[in-house]
């Protein structure tokens, strides 16, 4: 088959939704498909010519400097990256599948002629709420295409919307990600931890935990990793900017208990690579947190914006090995 994979811009840093994409994309190309990824400079031609100029400036900018190219992802050379100006029918190559990969690039998708292909909108996230353009959020759930998801809690609240949608799970890097340094072994008050900066992400409440934490507990240290520190880190945090997967697998095999305060996660990976590498995880009750955790199980959860539970199950974990 022909399966043309459409993301809504070029990701200049590590994103995990994009990551996933790139994952099938290489194993689909492997199992003999002609995939091709399009990643445009914008998602519809501009409309007045200023626009015009400043987009086509800044795609011929790009273009050369390379900068559209995703060199922090692992993509087979049996797979075809293209930086295009905008996603046009005359700029995105038709396929037997065009699939949109977020719901900011349905429209687009949905804009092409019947002749590109049949239209897919893979959905990583349950959008509804959390991103500023709820109407057209609304729009790409009701598009007359297939939907297919990552998770079953999304899958359960498109059924609740009328949406039939296809699961697809995420796999997971048994190979890039495990267990090196046995749990005794370890620092009980080491914490590690994402920083991102999506305001759903949860990240002050996240900050707000360490310090409640840490008040209580002074030999608390935090591991924090991301795009690039912040301002106004507290010192028990050390800060580790743009990690290759075998800096975060050594991050994770130091630390006791990973820690997120995600409003809002289509899945969560990294806290599933923190635990595949044995951190105890204290994360919040949110949908993509319930594809692996199981509050009392496999994790310490709490309601999500309330950073005194967090920090609670936080000092539970580590006063307490066996519980770990």
């Amino acid at each position: 088959m022909k399966i043309v994979f459409v993301e809504p811009g070029a990701s200049l840093r590590p994103v995990g939704g994009t990551r996933v994409v790139y994952e099938h994309a290489n194993r689909l190309a492997e199992r003999g498909h002609d995939v091709t990824v399009v990643l445009p400079a914008a998602q519809k031609p501009a409309a007045r010519l200023g626009k015009k100029v400043r987009l086509w400036l800044r795609w011929r900018r790009w273009k050369r400097d390379g900068r559209w190219r995703p060199t922090w992802a692992a993509i087979s050379p049996k797979v075809r990256v293209l930086w295009t100006l905008d996603l046009s029918p005359e700029r995105t190559p038709p396929g037997d599948v065009v699939v949109a990969t977020v719901w900011s690039a349905v429209e687009a998708v949905a804009r092409l002629p019947a002749g590109h292909g049949a239209k897919v909108f893979f959905a990583q996230h349950w959008d509804f709420g959390f991103e500023r353009d709820a109407e057209g959020v609304e729009r790409a759930w009701s598009a007359p295409m297939a939907k297919i998801v990552i998770a079953r809690s999304i899958r359960a609240k498109a059924a609740e919307r009328g949406v039939n949608a296809a699961l697809v799970p995420n796999g997971l890097a048994f190979e890039t990600f495990g267990l090196d340094t046995p749990l005794a072994g370890r620092d009980p008050w080491r914490v590690a931890m994402i920083h991102q900066r999506a305001s759903y992400k949860g990240f002050s409440d996240a900050l707000e935990a360490l310090a409640l934490a840490h008040a209580a507990e002074p030999r608390l240290t935090v591991e924090m990793y991301g795009p690039g520190a912040p301002e106004g880190l507290p010192p028990y945090v050390t800060y580790h900017a743009s990690p290759t997967d075998s800096d975060l697998r050594a991050l994770y095999n130091r630390s006791a208990v990973f820690l997120s305060a995600s409003h809002n996660e289509g899945w969560g990976l990294p806290p599933c690579e923190a635990a595949l590498c044995g951190a105890a995880l204290a994360i919040t009750d949110v949908l993509g947190h319930r594809e692996f955790a199981v509050d009392g199980e496999t994790a310490l959860m709490s309601a999500p914006r309330d950073p005194r539970a967090l920090a609670d199950n936080l000092l539970r974990l580590v006063a307490d090995a066996e519980l770990r």
